[in-house]
């Protein structure tokens, strides 16, 4: 089993995410999937990528679970991560909301992970 985060670009003027309506175009910046992969690639030198017919797929070990990434080949709105759904903590999906300017959702614990610095409260 995994433990799935859904990694988002907020628009700039976006304050606050209520609910699922709020997800798209006019909350949402496309992501190019070159950048992200290069982005990524810089801050984790380690991070083993393989081109698949649909995209990318990444994986690494951090110091507190496994990582995988999948981005897919056109530019979108969302992309994933994967974690261990064993692991006591996930430190790696902070730090790359904090680095990309990223929004990333916990659908396990269907919470929101802004960015720091991000004023979300409106």
């Amino acid at each position: 089993m995994s433990y799935d985060f859904i990694m988002m670009k907020p628009r700039a003027e976006v304050m606050e995410i209520e609910t699922m309506d709020d997800f798209g175009e006019h909350t949402l910046l496309p992501q190019e999937p070159a950048g992200l992969v290069e982005a990524l690639s810089s801050m984790f030198p380690e991070l083993a990528w393989e081109t698949q017919g649909d995209g990318w797929f990444g994986s690494l070990e951090g110091g507190d679970t496994w990582y995988e990434f999948r981005i897919g080949a056109e530019a979108d709105y969302a992309w994933s991560v994967c974690t261990s759904d064993g692991a006591k903590s996930r430190s790696l999906v902070p730090i790359i909301c904090d680095r990309l300017g990223l929004l990333a959702f916990d659908g396990q614990a269907n919470v929101l992970i802004w960015p720091a610095g991000h004023s979300h409260l409106g």
